[in-house]
């Protein structure tokens, strides 16, 4: 029943989410799963170790293919190379069951997920003035 809820609530908050802020959940989800996974690399897990780094992986790939190369620009090629990065280091993480591949990955993510944290804050602002 709890499950249910969460996964309810979730699907509420993507289907009332502007684009930048749905990027923001993407980053979250994908930062949570990479720590999940190093967690079930320390103790171990192989299973939870596959199941978190697969949806890490999957999240970035998500990422990497609503990229806009057209308006994007250069911005959009530095993003596909970050991804590009990032999903080559959880590959071998998940292969060579070595964390240390995670940790340039969740650094990475953890200041991309900032940056678009300010971008939905600023978004967000000018609404906020209006009422």
């Amino acid at each position: 029943m709890v499950v249910q809820g969460a996964n309810r609530y979730r699907q509420t908050q993507v289907m009332t989410s502007s684009r930048v802020q749905i990027v923001v959940l993407l980053y979250d989800a994908a930062v949570q799963s990479i720590e999940l996974g190093r967690r079930a690399i320390e103790t171990n897990a192989a299973a939870d170790k596959g199941r978190f780094l697969g949806r890490a992986i999957s999240i970035i790939g998500e990422l990497d293919s609503a990229l806009d190369y057209e308006q994007g620009g250069e911005i959009a090629r530095s993003l596909h190379r970050l991804y590009e990065y990032a999903l080559a280091e959880l590959v071998g993480a998940n292969a060579r069951n070595d964390a240390r591949n995670l940790e340039g990955v969740l650094r990475c993510l953890n200041v991309l997920r900032e940056a678009w944290r300010e971008v939905a804050a600023q978004q967000h602002a000018p609404l906020a003035m209006a009422r």
